[in-house]
């Protein structure tokens, strides 16, 4: 009897600890994985994407997750007032927050005036990212915790990745850059939801 009931324990664990993993892991949409994206988050983005198509990230570094998505779409906002942004976010050991936006663009694009981005490839198509510029204005210095991306589309709409996003200051003590090698690894898992 003994060992019939650790196996039914052994077997209930197993399941909690599945399901557990299930919700931390991310939310399921179009048959990709999108990690640290809640069910509410999902339904969030499912309805924003029945205006606009999304972009988003299939891998993660450890502990990002979606800290919050900003909509303002639909038929009655004008085109020029249209947002849409999810940022994702994580805490640091040592206090610092780490955050990065993938923002939708609907009027007035433009290119950055920066010299030397590096090509990524992803399955929306080539991102040009730029991760510390050399800034033209101070003669080539680089520009410290500036991470972007030039303009790239999910379908009929245009977005570009905020690596250090949320901060109005390049020298925040409570912010931390994320690796170029995580960067680049986000920017490749990107699919359209």
């Amino acid at each position: 009897m003994t060992t019939k009931k650790s196996l039914l324990l052994f077997l209930l664990t197993l399941v909690f600890a599945a399901s557990a993993a299930a919700q931390a892991g991310g939310s399921k949409a179009g048959g990709a994985s999108f990690p640290g994206v809640s069910k509410a988050q999902m339904d969030q983005l499912l309805a924003a994407k029945k205006v606009t198509a999304i972009a988003l990230p299939t891998w993660l570094p450890t502990g990002f997750k979606v800290e919050k998505v900003h909509s303002k779409l639909g038929r009655g906002v004008a085109i020029h007032e249209r947002e849409f942004i999810v940022v994702y976010s994580r805490k640091l050991e040592n206090g610092k927050t780490q955050r990065f936006a993938l923002e939708a663009g609907f009027d007035g694009l433009g290119d950055l005036m920066y010299d030397g981005a590096k090509t990524i490839t992803s399955s929306l198509g080539k991102i040009h990212l730029y991760y510390e510029p050399k800034d033209p204005d101070t003669d080539g210095q680089k520009l410290k915790n500036y991470v972007m991306t030039e303009w790239f589309n999910a379908g009929k709409t245009a977005f570009h990745y905020i690596g250090f996003y949320g901060s109005e200051e390049k020298d925040d003590p409570d912010m931390a850059m994320i690796s170029l090698a995580d960067t680049e690894k986000i920017l490749r898992s990107l699919k359209r939801l």
